[in-house]
């Protein structure tokens, strides 16, 4: 499907595709940029339920070596490097997610 960029840089979501991502009239889109394509995910409240599956989910995971320490590192670094130039919804995100990753390393 094919959409047009309006001089305000506006465009619409073809119906099909908000059928199938069950866009509404009002709904909140995160928009990202990443390997020259453009991202519209739609946001999804955080409620308590969602916060708790997370969290949950998270206590699956194996433990980290220090292997995987360094590497959290270097992409936590390299993301701080590119924030600069985010929306900054887009960068509290990102410093949200930041946050949470180093609490775990804590525990």
């Amino acid at each position: 499907m094919i959409a047009n960029v309006s001089v305000k840089g506006q465009m619409v979501i073809p119906e099909a595709i908000r059928e199938q991502a069950r866009i509404k009239t009002g709904d909140q889109l995160d928009v990202g940029y990443t390997n020259g394509l453009i991202v519209l995910r739609k946001r999804r409240a955080l409620t308590p339920a969602r916060v708790r599956s997370l969290l949950l989910a998270g206590r699956e995971l194996p433990e980290m070596t220090p292997a995987d320490e360094t590497a959290v590192a270097r992409a936590v670094q390299q993301v701080r490097n590119r924030i600069k130039g985010l929306e900054p919804h887009v960068a509290s995100h990102v410093k949200d997610l930041q946050s949470h990753a180093a609490s775990r390393r804590k525990q």
